[in-house]
């Protein structure tokens, strides 16, 4: 025990990440006003949303709209593509369709912490950047994917939430 007693902060960093990225629990957030990217000014304006079981039901999202994503029981979900991480019993998953009309980078923020999946023609994009959202924004990440104009399939899992904030928007020029 003597020997981890150095490394405690270091352990604890991603927890305090986690903590200082939900605006509703950290009291630093209540004298902050967070620097929201342009692309995702309208984060706090969300509507609430069910998440399709399968490619058929699933609703689309309409880029540049914030949404609160309800997600299904992952037993329940037929998913697009197999998620680039294990999914466990108990979960919960969910799928949302989108439409890209111009070439360019597209941002996928979530407020909560779970598994995003990109997918077109059947296989998993590559994501070309991810990170956290600003401080006390209550963007928990962002992850960054270049798409050409079609249909996509956004896909969310890995998660024990039974709703997940989302939004998709394209990236600053």
């Amino acid at each position: 025990m003597r020997f981890l007693l150095p490394f405690l902060p270091l352990l604890l960093l991603p927890a305090t990440l986690a903590a200082a990225q939900d605006a509703a629990t950290d009291p630093r957030c209540a004298t902050v006003r967070p620097a929201i990217p342009v692309e995702l000014a309208r984060w706090s304006q969300r509507t609430a949303l069910a998440a399709g079981t399968s490619t058929r039901s699933a609703p689309v999202l309409v880029i540049g709209q914030a949404t609160d994503l309800r997600l299904a029981p992952v037993e329940r979900v037929t998913v697009a593509a197999q998620p680039g991480r294990t999914t466990d019993a108990g979960g919960t998953a969910g799928l949302a369709l989108f439409q890209v009309a111009r070439a360019g980078t597209y941002r996928v923020a979530l407020g909560e912490a779970a598994w995003i999946d990109v997918i077109r023609a059947g296989r998993a994009l590559p994501s070309r950047a991810h990170g956290h959202g600003p401080m006390c924004s209550g963007i928990r990440k962002i992850v960054d994917f270049r798409l050409v104009p079609g249909r996509y399939v956004l896909q969310i899992a890995g998660t024990q939430s039974g709703a997940v904030p989302v939004m998709i928007a394209r990236g600053a020029a």
